[in-house]
């Protein structure tokens, strides 16, 4: 019976009817958690809420907080996603014996942070970088900086805000700011300070903080002198907190890196991976100067869809194609926008490559590996997800959907498991590995893969 009503209603009802109908339901339910979760924020006055915002280093800043805060007592995190039910389900996760909630802030767009500032209603905002992510959306960094901003200027004045002093339009919000402003950088000027900051691959991030006339040095398992910023944010919001400099620097030691945030991804007698999730067109820079700085019997970079930037494309793709080439051995381009680079060739044929798949890619690295080869892989993890790259030499990977259009990670897929063979006509590619002869979906648990696949190399 219900099922014949159902029929009845749709063939009557028209479609966009339904749909309008399926919106406003939607938005009703949405108005109904936002008001839950700020009723229940109000009744848990004894929690320390934290925002944190910023261009980059968000979700890393917010676990790092997180580990820093939750090495002392029980703290909710939100990180990696922070569309508003995100926000939403952070804060609703709280209870009586949480002391600390720690969530990560998008201003992707104009009023989003005031709209999660109203749920969340931080008394610590805390602000790492600006910078040109979401250009299409802002144009400048003044207009980015001015909502990004916004997270400090609703902070009330017994409130905290955790600036970075080496960013000039972060550290201009303190003009913004009723609430108390704490710095963090290294500038001489810096409440908390970093000094004899160092990493050089294959070391890892290492650097001494000061806080008043106390120093102490930081042996992290980060990747990269750009995590600096991170580490001192962490750093600076725990001694807000009220934990000792020792705790928070303890707790930045034994900080695993973020899957996809420069995470380290190692092949016994085969290449060694890091992987960066995305690629803005003014981070390129960052990835270069880490590539550069690397020691390693070869080195290459991958790169996938540049994102974020103005004029047209194939100038800019080739400008980072020249860019790359001066730091690495071998760069190689994938997805539907690696043609740009073919007119560069020339005397770099061998060093400058291209290819329309991740699939393709990852058939011809396979092939050319040598041991302790460094490949950095840098790209959209929603355009590219070239993890696979590194998955199908760390675990079997059986998908290779192009443009899937799924926002998250493979290893986070619910379709992980699922087979999905090479795109059309690249099943007898010369390139390909021996093992996509079999496209069975494997037995190992997915949560196993950490352990398996993406530990650290020290």
């Amino acid at each position: 019976m219900r099922a014949k009503l159902l029929g009845e209603i749709k063939r009557i009802v028209p479609s966009a009817v339904r749909s309008l109908a399926r919106q406003q339901l939607n938005n009703s339910r949405d108005r109904l958690l936002n008001w839950c979760a700020i009723t229940w924020r109000k009744r848990f006055r004894h929690v320390t809420f934290i925002g944190v915002t910023g261009s980059c280093g968000k979700t890393t800043t917010t676990r790092l907080v997180g580990a820093v805060l939750g090495s002392d007592a029980q703290c909710s995190i939100g990180a990696g996603n922070n569309a508003h039910q995100a926000v939403i389900k952070n804060v609703l996760s709280v209870n009586r014996s949480t002391k600390f909630c720690v969530q990560e802030i998008s201003g992707s767009r104009p009023g989003r942070i005031s709209r999660h500032f109203r749920v969340l209603q931080p008394s610590i905002g805390i602000v790492t970088t600006i910078g040109s992510d979401h250009y299409t959306n802002y144009r400048s960094l003044e207009a980015t900086a001015r909502e990004k901003g916004q997270l400090v200027e609703l902070l009330a004045k017994k409130d905290v805000a955790i600036l970075n002093a080496d960013d000039p339009h972060v550290l201009a919000m303190a003009t913004r700011a009723s609430a108390r402003v704490i710095t963090f950088g290294r500038s001489a000027n810096a409440d908390v300070r970093a000094t004899e900051v160092s990493s050089s691959w294959p070391d890892r991030l290492k650097l001494t903080v000061t806080c008043g006339d106390k120093a102490l040095q930081i042996q992290t398992k980060l990747v990269g002198e750009h995590w600096t910023t991170s580490v001192l944010a962490a750093v600076t919001c725990g001694i807000v907190c009220g934990l000792d400099l020792n705790d928070c620097v303890k707790a930045v030691e034994n900080f695993e890196p973020v899957f996809g945030r420069y995470s380290v991804h190692v092949r016994p007698d085969g290449p060694v991976y890091v992987f960066d999730h995305k690629a803005p067109f003014w981070t390129i820079a960052v990835g270069l100067a880490f590539v550069k700085g690397a020691s390693a019997p070869r080195k290459t970079i991958v790169l996938g869809t540049i994102s974020d930037y103005p004029g047209a494309a194939s100038r800019r793709y080739r400008r980072v194609a020249q860019d790359a080439l001066e730091v690495a051995d071998r760069v190689v381009f994938v997805g539907p926008h690696s043609g740009h680079v073919n007119k560069l060739k020339g005397d770099s044929r061998e060093r400058l490559l291209a290819f329309v798949t991740t699939y393709q890619a990852s058939a011809f690295l396979a092939t050319t590996a040598v041991a302790g080869e460094l490949v950095y892989i840098k790209g959209s993890i929603v355009a590219d997800h070239l993890e696979r790259i590194m998955l199908s030499q760390l675990d079997r990977v059986v998908c290779w959907q192009e443009r899937c259009g799924i926002e998250c990670a493979c290893i986070d897929c619910a379709h992980y498991r699922t087979p999905m063979p090479p795109p059309l006509g690249l099943a007898d590619d010369p390139f390909k590995p021996t093992w996509t002869d079999d496209f069975s979906i494997d037995s190992r648990p997915r949560e196993n893969l950490s352990s398996f696949s993406w530990h650290s190399m020290r």
